[in-house]
């Protein structure tokens, strides 16, 4: 009898996510809402070599549990990679999960919510991709922005954008404020009135 994991071919799903992150992710889109592309970090990453990409497999019946553990299992390998590059915010990794089936893309779902308290308090974001998956862009609700040919978890550094996804817990917001708080102060140059505004507002919330 073929085993599920048997039939996996790994060198397509390493192909379909490689040509994802290069010509979506890394891509602009006249949905997001903002110039320049999905992900900002991802090309930059790679030119770093501090893009690392790693697979995990599921099996026939995955659990919540074992999905959840493999994201918990990849913070810590993120905390032990030797990182080639020497810039921490340029060092992000993929887990691609190639034999987790669409009707059970919600378990990724599930997991990354379960794990992101671990994550943020550690400074890292953590975000799930699937063909399933409903994650709208922060600044166009309308666009249902993390949609990938395979299921993957992508884990970065906390940048200054997060705001619009630190602002939801006051515990998230707190770590969000420590490391870039000093961005909003009175004599605040950024640019950009959409994150002052989400910063404003989650800080009356949680003052």
């Amino acid at each position: 009898m073929t085993s599920r994991a048997s039939v996996v071919d790994f060198g397509a799903a390493l192909e379909s996510v490689d040509s994802w992150l290069t010509e979506y992710i890394s891509a602009s889109h006249p949905e997001i809402g903002r110039t320049g592309p999905i992900c900002p970090f991802v090309s930059p990453s790679r030119r770093n070599r501090t893009l690392e990409v790693r697979l995990r497999l599921v099996g026939h019946a995955p659990s919540p549990e074992l999905v959840e553990e493999i994201a918990r299992g990849s913070l810590r390998e993120y905390e032990l990679t030797t990182w080639q590059g020497r810039n921490p915010m340029l060092q992000a990794m993929v887990v691609v999960l190639p034999d987790l089936r669409g009707e059970d893309t919600a378990l990724l779902d599930r997991a990354q919510e379960r794990v992101k308290d671990d994550f943020v308090a550690r400074g890292l974001m953590i975000g799930q991709f699937h063909e399933n998956c409903e994650v709208t862009a922060a600044r166009n609700p309308r666009f249902v922005v993390s949609r990938a040919p395979v299921p993957v978890l992508a884990i970065r550094a906390i940048a200054l954008h997060d705001v619009f996804f630190l602002s939801e817990r006051p515990h998230w917001f707190q770590k969000y404020q420590e490391k870039f708080g000093k961005f909003y102060g009175p004599d605040s140059t950024l640019m950009d009135p959409l994150l002052l505004e989400r910063y404003r507002e989650s800080e009356r919330a949680y003052g």
